[in-house]
């Protein structure tokens, strides 16, 4: 595209601006769609950010997506529509310095003719003398992406964004303008909790999946492996891929998630909006109770306390009297021996200053009732009182976890990305004749925390709830509280 620079006193200067072209077909299909909402499902170094980058300069610079400035219908075949507003945003900075590099370098010859204004603090681009604006940010949530109203709102990494990133302030943002909403992700692994601000880990894979039932023309989906990217080395790329574990190369190559029904999953009625909460500190006079996963390779062990009155500074306010809430999970790895982990617990109980533990566990439980009494008596003989499981049967203990979580009774801090992660992921296994979930658990053995909340499920009591009325009553050390 080419622009006019006039400066004082001089004749206007013509300035060529060559933005670069798709390099793969999906690409082309993506950066050429017109519609309102387009969420793009792409595995890693697809060409995604590469992409969006394309279309986001072009936005900016007014030229058509539909023919890539060629001359179309869309444009009356000038090749030219109105310059637009467009905002960037992703949850990390590595993220944002991709996107915010690749239209810099293609808007730098505006930029050199003072066309555009550059600004790399805020790290906006904008056509001197109008409010047209190109603008990269890091956002995670409705709080970090405030500001301002955009004809282009580009939602990158959005698996790792909370849901009110869209909800609450992005979609406000577009009212004026009836804009373009790009949602770019992809799918959520155990490994991506670490980050994720998200409390459904799964929301951008079920808004993929509600864009692609849509047959309104308003939604358009797209669907890129790292494979579609001509860019890469395909022998490198072979290399990599074969040091994945299949479920990663799934997801972070394939661009592929499970497919699931609510009913697939496990603890489908864990209320992620309700029970993911934010950390505060546990009050040491709350009973504390540990389950632990022996095993040398995957050791594991989950932290709960039961709620007590009146609620600490930062508990939701809606926490009752004999919940739960898991406040600590541990999963170091191996190499570690029982007196290790022991220690590591006490860290996690904390100290008085007189070195007395500052919260106290009430009970301690774990591991196979049958195989690994020795393991139990290991520990005991370290001073760390834990005991078999008193249900003896998985199903049974998975029975009593789940009826905990029904009843919105076990609420999760949000940092514990394991637990949520494992919580979200973990599925029945499916009848293949039937399509119907059975009562075996999909590769049970990997969930190492989820089976320190089954053997803990067996000692904690599910909430007492009286037919009649709003307010629950509850257990406490197994005595009925109304």
């Amino acid at each position: 595209m080419v622009i006019q620079v006039k400066e004082e006193e001089q004749e206007a200067v013509r300035v060529s601006i060559d933005i670069p072209k798709p390099n793969s077909k999906w690409q082309d299909g993506f950066v050429r769609s017109t519609a309102k909402r387009q969420v793009v499902k792409a595995g890693r170094q697809s060409g995604k950010t590469f992409g969006v980058s394309i279309k986001a300069s072009l936005a900016f610079m007014g030229v058509c997506w539909s023919c890539l400035g060629e001359g179309c219908v869309e444009c009356d075949n000038t090749g030219k529509v109105a310059p637009k507003r467009v905002l960037y945003a992703a949850p990390t900075s590595e993220q944002t310095d991709m996107f915010w590099y690749e239209v810099v370098n293609s808007l730098q010859p505006g930029i050199d003719a003072k066309a555009f204004k550059k600004d790399e603090t805020d790290r906006t681009i904008e056509q001197v003398g109008t409010n047209i604006i190109l603008k990269a940010k890091t956002a995670w949530n409705a709080n970090t992406i405030r500001g301002g109203n955009w004809e282009v709102l580009i939602l990158e990494e959005f698996q790792l964004m909370n849901e009110d990133t869209w909800t609450d302030v992005g979609a406000p943002m577009l009212l004026l303008t009836d804009g373009v909403a790009i949602f770019i992700f992809t799918p959520p692994s155990l490994k991506a909790e670490g980050v994720s601000k998200a409390k459904d880990p799964r929301h951008a894979s079920k808004l993929y999946k509600k864009a692609a039932e849509d047959n309104t023309g308003r939604y358009v989906t797209f669907h890129a492996t790292s494979h579609d990217n001509p860019a890469l080395d395909v022998g490198a790329l072979s290399e990599i891929t074969a040091d994945m574990s299949e479920d990663t190369y799934r997801r972070e190559i394939m661009a592929e998630d499970d497919e699931i029904e609510s009913s697939w999953l496990v603890y489908s009625k864990f209320d992620f909006s309700i029970c993911k909460i934010k950390r505060f500190e546990i009050p040491g006079d709350w009973p504390v109770y540990a389950g632990q996963d022996f095993g040398q390779a995957n050791p594991a062990a989950l932290f709960v306390a039961q709620v007590r009155l009146p609620l600490p500074i930062g508990a939701p306010s809606y926490l009752r009297y004999g919940d739960y809430v898991a406040f600590a999970e541990y999963a170091p790895g191996a190499g570690y021996s029982a007196q290790q982990h022991i220690e590591k617990f006490r860290d996690i109980l904390g100290k008085k200053d007189d070195g007395s533990p500052r919260l106290k566990v009430a009970r301690a439980v774990g591991g196979n009732v049958t195989t690994e009494e020795e393991i139990r008596q290991l520990y005991r003989g370290l001073g760390w009182r834990i005991e078999a499981p008193e249900i003896t049967k998985v199903n049974v203990q998975v029975d009593r976890a789940i009826a905990l979580i029904e009843q919105n009774q076990l609420h999760v801090f949000e940092d514990l990305h394991n637990f949520l992660g494992q919580i979200a992921s973990c599925l029945w296994i499916i009848d293949a004749e039937t399509r119907k979930p059975t009562n075996k658990i999909k590769d049970e053995a990997k969930y190492h925390i989820l089976a320190c909340f089954r053997y803990l499920a067996t000692i904690l009591s599910p909430k007492y709830i009286p037919r009649t009325g709003d307010i629950g009553g509850g257990y406490i050390g197994g005595v009925r509280v109304d």
